[in-house]
């Protein structure tokens, strides 16, 4: 159940004034490394830190996770990764830069062998 966002807002606060370390952020699996990610902090890398140390953590959920809109495309997405329809666009055009520079190629090769050069 959520927690309302002035309450967290205190505790995180309160951590903090004790040294306790907070992240805060959406979270997403899998990040870039395969793991769970909170905001901009993969937890797998960040909780190799505190390898064989005791621990406390506290999670304090603030309510569903926001949809992610891609800045490029508008594509709305569910989590933040590579969007796919940019992914399929720049896909496409790669092909048609291939498709054109094999032409161009091709268009060379036809005019040297007829010695139009």
């Amino acid at each position: 159940m959520p927690i309302n966002h002035a309450n967290a807002s205190e505790l995180a606060t309160i951590a903090r004034e004790v040294g306790a370390e907070v992240v805060e952020g959406d979270l997403h699996y899998p990040s870039v490394t395969g793991s769970w990610q909170l905001g901009d902090v993969d937890l797998g890398e960040h909780l190799d830190h505190y390898r064989d140390q005791r621990l406390m953590v506290v999670f304090v959920p603030l309510g569903e996770v926001e949809p992610v809109t891609c800045g490029v495309c508008g594509f709305v997405m569910n989590e933040v990764q590579e969007c796919p329809r940019c992914k399929l666009m720049v896909e496409e055009a790669a092909r048609e830069v291939e498709r054109a520079r094999e032409e161009l190629f091709d268009d060379i090769e036809d005019f040297l062998e007829r010695g139009e050069g």
